[in-house]
């Protein structure tokens, strides 16, 4: 048999390249940008990471009361509401500063989220952790019932989504340890979270996805009913079908993260910036290089604007290492004892991205129109309200990476945006693929509400648009490809 070759005029159709395909999300999110950030914003994210520091050490249920003192050593000690004035002294959270005219969108986004309505920085707006509609710093009833059920084994791959609930109960269980906890059952026990710094502990320590598995398992086996936008046509959404697009979403959201977390462009550790303030403030940095201009400069404004805060910082510095500073302002980060240093940022690089990708799946598939109750199987705890828990969940894990001084809160939101998008990708892929009506309706890490609405086509997928208070939003995707115009012709 002889083979012939047929030229571009020979054929009867031509291929006009115009990005169709990329219509349907079959990649991975976009790289993460590199967060930017003024001299102002620094300097106020380095306070708060500063203030958690200082705070790890209390009770969570004393951090909304502002005559809270805490103890730095045997002489010094301060109150909550003097911490927070310290950190209202400052120019990027003081409403009546830096004109909102001189940001970006997105900055303007950052800074509002440190103020409650009024424009004013507040102990509950403090314990935001990116989470718009969170503000005290209470511990989420999903990471407090959280629980070990096995020891992990994660090599094994995900079932199909149409597999039955015991494959993915099993496959839960290896994977992050997930599982449902049964009258008899012996469970691995998990210590209390009564502080911040317990919270950063257990973050460094836990997988990513447990709290979310356990949750689900648990919402699941009390019977939790999904959206009932999902309820229409003839193929019902199951368990396994929210489990296989959080398996997915998890593999995504590591992906993306450990790529930015090796990327040469990243931002500075905080331990660095802070170490590089300590230099400056001392005089004793060599060099003009233009990358130091801003740490400078923020610097500088915490020193004038928050001068007890960095006191503050620096004695709690010399208590913790048992020896004279070298440094009048010595800001080195952790502020932690010797035998607590192992605690590594990449330990925990993942876990804002997955955990707001986890958590915008179960708002989005479980009805959340009106709160979903469920009580943990085999426990005598109260009903949760299964939104608002799971974003308390995501505010304690950005609150937690803060602590152990290993991230900015910029990098918390910027992960946690990035986890939800990967999320609306995965819905939208999975509702096209369907064909057939079906509404969504849950409300973001911004506090606003998110409507998908998806319509069948006679042929091939479906279409489903995304939609905000406003009016139509674009697909994250279609953002970072641009409007598209043409569609392949075959």
């Amino acid at each position: 048999m002889t083979s012939t070759q047929t030229t571009d005029s020979e054929r009867p159709f031509r291929v006009i390249e115009g990005g169709g395909a990329c219509a349907v999300p079959q990649v991975d999110l976009a790289p993460l940008t590199v967060p930017e950030m003024s001299a102002a914003e620094l300097a106020a994210e380095m306070a708060e990471i500063f203030a958690m520091s200082l705070l790890r050490k209390q009770r969570l249920a004393d951090l909304q009361d502002p005559h809270c003192k805490v103890r730095v050593d045997a002489a010094i000690s301060f109150t909550l509401h003097e911490l927070l004035c310290e950190l209202r002294s400052l120019a990027w959270c003081d409403a009546g500063q830096l004109p909102a005219r001189d940001l970006s969108a997105t900055a303007q986004e950052r800074r509002a989220l440190r103020w409650n309505g009024e424009g004013q920085l507040t102990l509950n707006t403090l314990f935001r952790g990116g989470v718009a509609s969170m503000g005290a710093a209470r511990l989420s009833a999903l990471w407090q019932a959280d629980h070990a059920v096995a020891d992990r084994d994660p090599a094994q791959r995900p079932p199909h989504n149409e597999a039955p609930m015991s494959a993915w109960l099993e496959w839960c269980g290896r994977h992050s340890g997930a599982g449902l906890c049964m009258p008899g059952d012996i469970v691995m026990p998990e210590p209390c979270l009564q502080s911040l710094d317990d919270m950063a502990e257990r973050l460094h320590h836990m997988q990513p996805a447990r709290p979310f598995h356990n949750a689900t398992l648990a919402a699941l086996a009390n019977g939790a009913t999904f959206d009932g936008g999902l309820c229409h046509g003839d193929t019902p959404w199951r368990g396994g079908r929210l489990m296989s697009l959080m398996a997915q979403a998890e593999g995504r959201a590591t992906r993306a993260t450990l790529m930015q977390a090796r990327a040469p462009g990243r931002l500075p550790r905080p331990g660095v910036t802070a170490a590089r303030m300590t230099v400056w403030l001392a005089r004793e940095e060599r060099g003009d290089a233009p990358s130091a201009a801003s740490v400078r400069a923020a610097a500088d404004e915490l020193a004038a604007a928050s001068p007890n805060l960095l006191h503050w910082v620096s004695r709690t510095n010399a208590s913790l290492r048992q020896k004279q500073q070298r440094f009048q302002n010595s800001l080195f980060l952790p502020l932690v004892e010797a035998d607590r240093q192992y605690m590594m940022a990449s330990d925990c690089a993942p876990h804002l991205a997955v955990a707001g990708a986890m958590a915008t799946l179960m708002k989005a598939v479980f009805d959340t129109a009106r709160p979903v109750h469920f009580q943990g199987v085999g426990t005598q705890g109260s009903a949760m309200d299964l939104a608002q828990e799971a974003d308390m969940l995501v505010a304690n894990m950005s609150l937690a990476r803060v602590v152990s001084g290993g991230y900015h809160p910029v990098e918390n939101l910027r992960d946690l945006r990035a986890g939800e998008m990967i999320a609306l990708q995965l819905l939208r892929d999975m509702l096209e693929a369907d064909n057939r009506p079906a509404t969504l309706d849950f409300t973001g890490f911004d506090g606003k509400p998110r409507h998908i609405v998806a319509q069948p086509r006679q042929f091939g997928r479906g279409v489903a648009k995304l939609y905000g208070e406003s009016g139509p939003l674009p697909w994250s995707q279609e953002e970072a490809c641009g409007p598209k115009h043409l569609v392949a012709i075959v």
